[in-house]
């Protein structure tokens, strides 16, 4: 019997010792997350959290995938498999669910679009706004921020241009240079090293469209599915997401050089281009002035009208808001 008690006290012990490991060893989720343009500020946030390992910290197995623009980061999430979009156009969204796309607007992700610029060579004979009269002027992909800066200007400014789609900023900047479009667009650090070596000039950017400064110019979106059925899984990748940008802003000479090494530049020209970004810009939760973004999509032919009240509870969904 002594021989039995002791026996019993040994398997005690041993499960007490054992149990706390097993505990903890939970299952990875795994989250994959489609991203726009990786190697912008805004859009490399995920990129920045996994490579720091907060995400696995969380348990949270996160997959990046770099999308070109917002109608393809659309298409990412509703025929590519991924769960996440991250940062796609607001009005490229809108467009989607209008017709019928599975998908649900989690959070806003940019506030205004003053990190989009334009630019011509030096030698250009464009100097400002008013001179964009008949002239082309670039965008990345119909659906996305860059054409609606582009159109949000012509109906406030009454000026009659072109907008043309030229695909990614590397094309853009030969287009441009090689005088087959008249202005270019870049978003930072892009572009940033030839406009300090006076090669080009910028014209305007985002924020100089005041229709769209206070207004929420890109979101994070979700499938139906992933919310429905893995709504605190989206919960928790917003939340880590949320304190890495905290860190970001609050290190910002190692965000720099991190910033830096993705790009592959100068740790001068990630520290301008990060003036292009305030922390509130990129604060989640709601849309901001949706009535006034509605307005905009209708008037850039993106969605035939404002969405009704079911639609706008059907196609909008916040799953976390940043404390301010």
């Amino acid at each position: 019997m002594r021989l039995n008690m002791q026996y019993a006290r040994t398997v005690l012990l041993g499960a007490l010792v054992v149990c706390p490991v097993v505990a903890t060893a939970q299952p990875m989720e795994k989250v994959k997350v489609a991203t726009t343009f990786l190697g912008l500020w805004d859009t490399s946030q995920p990129t920045f959290c996994k490579d720091r390992g907060e995400f696995a910290k969380a348990g949270l197995d996160v997959e990046v995938l770099s999308t070109r623009g917002g109608s393809e980061n659309v298409q990412a999430v509703v025929a590519g498999g991924m769960d996440i979009g991250f940062s796609p156009g607001t009005n490229a969204v809108l467009a989607a669910i209008a017709q019928g796309t599975k998908i649900k607007i989690i959070s806003s992700e940019f506030l205004g679009q003053n990190d989009t610029f334009f630019y011509v060579p030096a030698d250009s004979p464009i100097k400002s706004i008013a001179d964009l009269a008949g002239k082309s002027v670039a965008f990345p992909r119909p659906g996305g921020a860059g054409e609606a800066i582009l159109l949000a200007l012509k109906a406030e400014r009454k000026i009659d241009f072109k907008p043309v789609a030229t695909g990614g900023m590397d094309a853009t900047f030969t287009m441009t240079m090689t005088k087959q479009i008249d202005v270019g667009y870049s978003v930072p650090p892009s572009v940033l090293d030839q406009v300090q070596k006076g090669i080009v000039r910028v014209v305007f950017a985002g924020d100089d469209v005041q229709s769209l400064k206070a207004l929420t110019g890109r979101v994070v979106i979700a499938s139906d599915e992933f919310v429905k059925n893995r709504r605190a899984t989206a919960v928790k990748f917003m939340q880590v997401l949320d304190r890495c940008i905290d860190w970001a802003y609050a290190n910002k000479a190692e965000s720099a050089k991190m910033y830096a090494a993705l790009n592959k530049i100068d740790a001068g020209i990630a520290q301008k281009a990060l003036e292009f970004y305030k922390r509130d810009a990129l604060a989640f939760g709601e849309i901001s002035k949706l009535d006034e973004v509605m307005k905009l999509a209708v008037d850039g032919k993106f969605i035939a009208k404002p969405f009704t009240p079911d639609e706008i509870k059907n196609a909008i969904d916040i799953v976390y808001t940043t404390k301010k």
